[in-house]
Parts: structure tokens; sequence; C-alpha cells
């Protein structure tokens, strides 16, 4: 198996002698439900997709969805990996964990085909609770980049350009945050209505796109490469009185 097995171990091994992954699941787990209630604005029935910890009680569900009663919730179970994505890993001699979704199979075949090692650490809860505050599905699998690549694609154009801009203040200034939240209200107006200037301007968002969630992980803030969006965003926060440190 060689490179392939490589970056799968540790394995164990089923009845059929093949190895299953033994990867490192997510503590913080999250389940997806469709609630149908009434519209608050229109007091028409209307229907939300919610997503929210595993352990979410049917209160924290309806309250998240803000629809108003009569509710009616359904859980939507995760799809199982395709047969294509079993034959694939199959045919390389590995098993994906039994409780592995096809969202999880994507990940550890995107691991292997990037060559990054398959085993990871599991995300950080506080990211993972983080990430489904903003109705985004963290896989139970997903790792650090993983989840950070989520983030970054599951937000809006405004927020992914605030975030941005908030990495390019640390940048400069060498005063960190991991989340937008976290920034004082002052410096998060800053970031916002640097956002809300250029999420509309096409080449800006050319630009953005290629920073992925290497250069934007959630749990780090390494240095960015200085490209058209990171010189924007340099010269906009000048305009507001902040430089380097």
């Amino acid at each position: 198996m060689g490179f392939f097995s490589k970056l799968f171990s540790p394995v164990t091994t089923n009845k059929s002698n093949s190895p299953v992954l033994k990867a490192n699941r997510n503590r913080v787990l999250c389940a997806c439900y469709s609630v149908k209630g009434k519209n608050p604005n229109t007091h028409r029935i209307k229907k939300e997709t919610v997503v929210v910890e595993a352990t979410a009680s049917a209160e924290e569900i309806q309250r998240k969805s803000g629809l108003l009663p009569p509710y009616e919730i359904v859980f939507i179970p995760p799809d199982p990996p395709t047969e294509k994505q079993i034959a694939y890993a199959k045919e390389r001699g590995v098993i994906f964990p039994p409780d592995a979704s096809i969202r999880d199979a994507s990940i550890f075949l995107t691991r292997y085909e990037n060559e990054r090692p398959i085993i990871q650490p599991p995300t950080p809860d506080s990211f993972i609770r983080y990430v489904i505050g903003k109705n985004i599905f963290v896989h139970a699998y997903a790792g650090i980049h993983e989840t950070s690549n989520l983030y970054l694609n599951g937000v809006s154009e405004a927020e992914r350009v605030a975030f941005f801009c908030m990495r390019v203040f640390g940048c400069i200034t060498k005063k960190y945050y991991y989340f937008l939240e976290n920034a004082s209200k002052s410096e998060q107006d800053i970031f916002w209505e640097f956002a809300n200037l250029n999420k509309d301007d096409k080449a800006f968002m050319r630009s953005i796109d290629c920073y992925s969630a290497d250069d934007l992980p959630l749990n780090a803030c390494p240095s960015l490469k200085k490209l058209k969006a990171y010189n924007m965003a340099v010269e906009f926060l000048v305009t507001k009185g902040i430089h380097s440190s």
C-alpha cells in the first residue's frame, strides 16, 4: 500500500482483515433539522434548516429556527459514503469508520489526494461551537483545516471579507483575534465597513479567493500573501489610523 498506507496509519482491522481507519472523531457533533413553523413577520408557514449540537433539545432547535409554533421538526440524517468512495478506498485496502458520512469520506480522500496526513487531531470544541453558531454543519471527522474551510465557504461574502480584513489588521498590528466577535466594537466596525465597501468588487473578490483555509485558519494567524486584496485592506486600515506596530 506504500504511501497511502502511511497516510492512513494508524488503522485497525475488521473480520475481513481490511484496515479500518482509526480516525479522531470530534467531541462536539452536529445534527441537522428541517423545522417548519410560522414566519414571525408574515405568520405564514415557513421551513428553515437548522444546525445544532447533537445534544440540543427541541426547545433549542425551535429557538434557533426563529419561527413560531406550531412546529414540525424533522431530523436530516447524513448520507453514508457512496459506493464509489468505498470502492476507491477499499482498492487501497482501507475501510472508512462505520459512522463516517459521505462528507467524512470526502474529507479522508481529499486529504489523501492532497498528500495530507489522513489521521488528524479533532477540532477543538470551541471552534466547532463557533461554526455551528453560524448554522454551518461541521462533519464528525473534520479537522481544523476542514472546519476553517467550512466557515470561509459557509458565511456571507461580507463576513468572509470582514474576517480577512481582521487578519490583515493582525498582520500589521500584531494584535490577533481568532473570531470577529473577539475584536473590540470599534475594530469590528472597521472590518465590516471594509467588507461592505469591497464585497461587490469583482477584482477584489478574485484576489481574496486566492486565500484558502491554509492562509486563514480559525485557530492561527499566519502571515498573509501580499496580493491585491491584502494591499487594499492595508491601504484602508491606514486611512483609519491603523499602522504597523
